[in-house]
């Protein structure tokens, strides 16, 4: 069925049915300082963000949160796919650490205090990132975030990786999460036990294991790509899933289905899933 619009609810109106209504992103400094113009998506349409443009004094841009004290979404230029409603996105501020040897660097991040803990995005820069390089950083995040009140995000875009192996970033307490586009396969649980608000998988991804983002609790919205083949049992169970966004067709993500296992999957097959042309599960 073909999803269309004569209205949007920013009072905005259609020439047809066949155009889909534009709504607006602005950008909150969020204690920065310096001034970004609105951007116009249409929705239910991927599209670049556009580059930051604020500073603060003392801090790096680390990305963009939903809410003023939420964990970051998107990176600077993520893809961006917008609902049926305004969005005010949040900068957010703190440290960025680059390292081939991430598990030194992790071990000497200071926390900070419960009012102001202190906030980091830790790109990892050596391509190759073994499964054993992998396992350390694993260790060393557990390590660090126990009862302890700093947050990190982690940043593998410069790495080559195909796959993440079974369990590798799993119950890290990450806040944020940024792929590479080189990724194919997510592994059995790799990113189980953590605390993403929203997830984007990349466009080359075929394969999210069993358990893949399992009891990822704080998880409300995920961009899927349209080359995804098979998505394992449970791998969004325990998330609070509400929102996918899509990269295919409704007769895509039909066919899709057929290869997503239903057992602790009900959170991802019952969202809204907004598809590239018309919205299945919702308005």
């Amino acid at each position: 069925m073909a999803f269309t619009f004569t209205s949007c609810s920013n009072g905005s109106s259609s020439d047809s049915d066949d155009e889909k209504p534009t709504y607006t992103v602005t950008f909150n400094p969020n204690g920065g300082t310096g001034a970004m113009n609105p951007q116009i998506f249409v929705y239910g349409e991927p599209q670049k963000l556009s580059p930051n443009k604020f500073t603060m004094d003392g801090k790096d841009f680390l990305g963009w949160a939903k809410t003023s004290g939420g964990n970051i979404a998107y990176d600077d230029s993520s893809e961006y796919t917008i609902g049926a409603a305004d969005v005010t996105l949040y900068a957010v501020w703190g440290k960025f650490v680059t390292a081939d040897n991430a598990a030194t660097v992790i071990a000497g991040l200071e926390g900070g205090t419960f009012e102001n803990p202190n906030v980091y995005m830790i790109r990892i820069t050596d391509k190759t990132l073994t499964a054993e390089q992998q396992k350390e950083i694993r260790t060393a995040i557990r390590t660090k975030t126990q009862g302890w009140y700093g947050r990190i995000s982690l940043d593998l875009s410069a790495t080559e990786l195909t796959e993440i192996p079974e369990e590798a970033f799993s119950n890290c307490r990450l806040r944020g999460l940024i792929l590479p586009d080189s990724l194919e396969t997510i592994g059995i649980g790799s990113f189980g036990y953590n605390r993403f608000e929203e997830i984007i998988i990349p466009d080359n991804v075929k394969t999210i294991e069993k358990g893949g983002f399992y009891e990822c609790s704080s998880l409300t919205t995920i961009t899927l790509p349209k080359s995804l083949t098979f998505i394992g049992a449970s791998a969004f169970a325990g998330t609070a899933l509400k929102t996918v966004n899509y990269k295919g067709t409704q007769a895509q993500w039909e066919a899709l289905k057929a290869n997503i296992s239903t057992t602790g999957n009900d959170k991802l097959i019952g969202a809204k899933i907004i598809c590239t042309d018309g919205v299945i599960n919702g308005e």
